[in-house]
């Protein structure tokens, strides 16, 4: 799905390192599973959670062949939904009907943060529907995530299968942020990463810069949706980095 900082592009790198060694039954689990574009592509026992219980409902709802055929995506029903979820507007409206069209109807998959996405005119004087490109994206991905079980929650309260692994791709820091993700608390992330190792997880995490105690596994240079390398206003160039805890060490 699209979605802001999506690893879409580079999932092919980071798989193959995160599910090394991977036992059967083994549970991989995203605390931040944004727009499924890693977790879509891993089989086997799955959890996808994030603290927005609409984009969860999303998920659900497509999951359990939810009928969306009344639920207008024009811009006039798309500002009514983005006012309830604002808490301004006169109509109610289920998770599920929020998160479908924040999340399809929104400009660059921000979620009522990007304005209203709809079809525009191309240089070479063709007409760009956003909003089919949205919902053919996710329509596709669905059968990958099936058997994906999907939670509402904030990460510090996520129950994780003992000895998982645990792949974060949390808000970046120095980043534009959802307005969900504001007030994360980075010190605290990094230390729920450390116990989470002394648990017998295994954890990795996509992120620009980590703490000194963690390694990086893999790096490479790719066009982001975020500002290179946690500047804001910086170019779209950013190097991702993927981190793991480094074992046994004392820095």
């Amino acid at each position: 799905m699209k979605y802001m900082g999506s690893k879409t592009r580079i999932a092919k790198h980071l798989l193959p390192i995160i599910l090394k060694g991977r036992k059967d039954g083994q549970w991989y689990v995203e605390p931040f599973v944004g727009g499924a574009n890693m977790i879509d592509k891993v089989v086997g026992n799955r959890i996808g959670a994030d603290n927005n219980k609409y984009l969860i409902a999303l998920y659900k709802g497509f999951q359990d062949n939810v009928d969306v055929s009344n639920i207008k995506l024009d811009k006039e029903s798309y500002s009514s939904v983005r006012d309830f979820y604002n808490g301004n507007g006169s109509e109610s409206y289920s998770d599920f009907h929020v998160g479908y069209v924040g999340y399809m109807a929104s400009a660059n998959g921000r979620f009522f943060e990007g304005g209203y996405s709809g079809k525009s005119n191309t240089k070479v004087g063709t007409v760009r529907d956003y909003i089919d490109e949205s919902l053919r994206g996710l329509i596709k991905q669905i059968p990958s995530l099936s058997e994906t079980v999907f939670v509402s929650a904030e990460y510090k309260s996520l129950r994780i299968p003992p000895k998982s692994i645990i792949y974060c791709d949390p808000p970046y820091k120095g980043t534009k942020q959802y307005a969900t993700s504001k007030a994360f608390n980075h010190d605290e992330f990094w230390q729920w990463c450390r116990d989470k190792h002394n648990e017998g997880h295994t954890v990795f995490i996509s992120e620009y810069n980590a703490p000194l105690d963690f390694e990086c596994v893999w790096m490479q240079e790719v066009k982001s949706s975020l500002s290179a390398n946690g500047v804001a206003g910086g170019s779209k160039v950013s190097v991702e980095r993927l981190f793991q805890y480094k074992k046994n060490e004392e820095v």
